[in-house]
């Protein structure tokens, strides 16, 4: 029979209702019989005492006088309700009896300790079955003191004190029942408290769909972290440990305020408040880091936020770094075609001069043609750390000639020391030139672009300004990854850069400002004494 983990605990609660309902009514039931015995054995002591020290029984005892005494005894019997009420002589020989026919007859039952002068109390199977009996000596004139002339033996069956007992018996009954309905409603409450949890999963399934979870939570390569209602991380992975600087995740829940934690202030604020984010990009220490958060869901799909929320994780500092470096190498690529067809425009246009015999103009050609990036080109062979920088500004002036888009560029003397790595400024400076020229080229006439690096107190700045039309109204985050209005050459080709280039300044700490008419894009950054090393 396939049970649910719901079903199981509301038939082991059940069971143990059931059990508890039946132990309960044999303890009380054994505690009515206990009971009872024991108010019989006070009853009869009160009434053989009685007897005993009455002096009119003590005279008709000791005068034998059973017609006298019968009667008085079936009084007794019927007011006290006593099974029996027995007088007999020291030797035994009943007097009095509840059956007139067992008068004269010997008495059943122990008399030595009544003989003694004690009363006492025992259980004993007579003529009327077994019963409970108080035997007591009855002295000369019913004193305490003198010769015992007779015995008195008071007793109740213990059949009837059994028959008292099942009066009551119907009460046990009652509340055994009570207790067991309780139990079935308590059961029910279980099993649907249980679902609400297991589903209607069996305890294999729900074991194997745990350690199926273990598995896959610490096998992801996506940090996975979930908060309760409160905002209190509960549950994480390995990964979400490493990218967040949390404790080494460990199996079972834990209790962690996030705004306790080393981590970036905006991220442990969106944690501990369960803020919606959906593809965000956070930066934490040295990672760069998208991160989507929802609330979380229940067994059948629904979103259920007391049950707090869920945050998934992904490390976009590596990919990041391999765009970025394809994105240099693209760049540096473009640079070199530029330069390659722009070398040889010109050396057919010197040789055709020399060809003729026109050696002035030809020399004017060259001089023209080494004199407008003299300055960058001594920069580029001299000692400067962004002798990078430069070299990627002076492929872009053939570029920019090749489509038709005059190039200045405005580099401060000694070249500001940019706070990144080649392929970081690489990635920067180039996707900012490159998009300008995209924008110049397809804008009216004049078209031009200026690029400027220089140094502003604590920060370097790199500023790029274009003649084209400006960011398209329509995007809300040119930045974002993906945003773009031209058309791809291959799916993924388009909307990058500028993301790459807002990812970097953010993780370097600087900030980036875009203003139009003209559009202008200036990226702040801290100045540092020495250059990053590659």
């Amino acid at each position: 029979m396939r049970l649910s983990v719901g079903g199981r605990l509301a038939l082991v609660s059940l069971g143990v209702v059931v059990l508890v309902a039946g132990v309960l009514a044999a303890l009380l039931s054994l505690q009515l019989s206990d009971s009872g015995q024991r108010e019989a054995e006070k009853v009869t002591r009160s009434v053989a005492e009685t007897l005993a020290h009455e002096p009119d029984v003590a005279v008709l005892a000791a005068a034998r006088d059973s017609d006298t005494l019968q009667p008085m005894v079936e009084q007794i019997l019927a007011e006290a309700d006593l099974s029996f009420v027995t007088i007999m002589t020291p030797d035994g020989t009943r007097i009095t009896h509840r059956n007139r026919s067992e008068i004269g007859e010997p008495y059943l039952g122990s008399r030595e300790e009544a003989l003694a002068g004690n009363t006492f109390t025992e259980v004993y199977e007579g003529t009327l079955g077994p019963s409970v009996r108080t035997i007591a000596p009855i002295r000369v004139d019913g004193g305490e003191n003198g010769d015992i002339i007779a015995l008195v033996s008071v007793g109740v069956t213990l059949g009837a004190v059994q028959q008292d007992i099942a009066a009551r018996a119907p009460l046990i009954v009652l509340a055994s029942a009570a207790i067991v309905g309780m139990g079935v409603l308590g059961a029910l409450y279980v099993r649907r408290s249980a679902r609400r949890v297991t589903g209607s999963y069996t305890p294999g399934e729900l074991s194997r769909l745990v350690e199926s979870y273990e598995t896959v939570l610490h096998s992801l390569r996506e940090g996975l972290v979930v908060t309760d209602r409160a905002g209190r991380i509960v549950l994480y992975n390995d990964e979400a440990a490493d990218l967040l600087g949390l404790p080494p995740a460990t199996s079972g829940q834990v209790s962690l305020d996030p705004r306790e934690v080393e981590m970036d202030a905006g991220l442990a604020d969106a944690i501990a408040t369960g803020r919606r984010m959906v593809e965000e990009t956070v930066v934490n220490g040295d990672r760069v880091l998208l991160v989507n958060q929802e609330e979380a869901r229940d067994l059948s799909g629904r979103r259920a936020p007391e049950r707090g929320r869920v945050m998934t994780l992904r490390d976009r500092s590596e990919l990041q770094a391999l765009l970025g470096e394809l994105e240099g190498v693209r760049t540096l690529s473009d640079t070199l075609r530029s330069q390659t067809h722009e070398h040889g425009n010109r050396l057919h246009a010197l040789l055709a001069l020399l060809e003729l015999g026109r050696v002035d103009e030809a020399r004017r050609l060259i001089v023209a043609s080494t004199g407008e990036r003299q300055d960058l080109a001594d920069r580029l062979v001299s000692d400067d750390d962004d002798a990078v920088v430069v070299a990627l500004l002076l492929g872009k002036l053939d570029e920019a000639a090749e489509r038709g888009v005059r190039l200045d560029i405005d580099v401060a003397e000694p070249t500001p020391t940019l706070p990144l790595v080649a392929a970081e400024a690489v990635t920067v400076v180039g996707n900012l030139v490159d998009n300008a020229l995209d924008a110049a080229a397809t804008g009216p006439e004049p078209r031009w672009v200026r690029a400027t690096l220089r140094e502003n107190g604590a920060d370097v700045i790199v500023e790029v300004v274009d003649s084209g039309a400006g960011f398209d109204p329509a995007l809300a985050d040119p930045f974002a990854f993906g945003a773009s209005t031209k058309t791809a050459l291959s799916p993924g080709g388009r909307g990058v850069g500028l993301a790459l280039v807002r990812d970097i300044v953010a993780a370097r700490g600087g900030t980036l400002q875009v203003t139009a008419q003209p559009t202008t894009v200036r990226v702040f950054l801290p100045a540092v004494a020495e250059a990053v090393a590659p």
